[in-house]
């Protein structure tokens, strides 16, 4: 998105937020006050420029109004519980279990259907890395852009918003391309904690997956 020249592209900018009003709930209505202020100049400078915030659901989940709701257009991205738990594991051994998103995403997507009576799009990781310009295009043209003809490449190297975090993002800083970079997995070696946690959210994005069947079977 950033590579297109349409949008100011913003990554993860309610992770501090959630952390002081979730991990110490005793700040909750200071981080409140700091989501709406935040969310508040997304709206004015997106008058200046259409704005791309990419986060995780579960950040943004205990603080999104219904105003603020109805003031963008969501997209979810979604991936297999049995790649994304393990791949998060190695990343962090010791990570809490609202971190792997799952829950927080269907949440956010029935509050967001529930309050503009419009179900956000939905891309399936790996439809993503398989037909790129076909995921893509929809993609653009759900949000009423102009895909441009270099959407599907871009140069390597890391954001600046990925300052201090780019071990979380070294396939994409040597990407070029959507590329397939699956790992093998050997879940015998993982703790007994990780399979019960893919069992766990496996429901979740389950649900994900037929509120994108019923998605593609529309489009058709």
């Amino acid at each position: 998105m950033g590579n297109t020249g349409q949008f100011n592209v913003i990554g993860e900018p309610f992770i501090d937020i959630y952390k002081q009003g979730i991990i110490s709930p005793n700040d909750f209505e200071s981080a409140q006050a700091q989501f709406n202020t935040f969310f508040d100049s997304l709206r004015h400078n997106n008058q200046c420029q259409p704005i791309f915030v990419k986060d995780m659901a579960y950040h943004a989940t205990p603080f999104i109004l219904d105003r603020q709701i109805k003031s963008a257009k969501h997209t979810f991205l979604i991936r297999d519980p049995s790649l994304s738990i393990p791949s998060l594991y190695r990343m962090r051994g010791d990570f809490h279990e609202n971190e792997t998103g799952f829950e927080g995403q269907q949440v956010l997507f029935d509050k967001i259907h529930r309050v503009t009576g419009i179900k956000p799009f939905i891309i399936n990781a790996d439809q993503l890395i398989q037909t790129p310009a076909q995921v893509v295009k929809q993609y653009f043209a759900y949000i009423d852009h102009r895909m441009p003809s270099h959407a599907l490449t871009w140069e390597s190297g890391a954001r600046d918003n990925w300052k201090g975090r780019e071990s979380w993002h070294v396939d994409a800083i040597n990407s070029r391309g959507f590329t397939d970079n699956k790992r093998s997995i050997n879940r015998e070696k993982m703790p007994p904690r990780v399979e019960a946690l893919i069992k766990q959210n496996m429901s979740y994005y389950e649900y994900m997956c037929e509120q994108l069947l019923q998605q593609e079977q529309h489009l058709k």
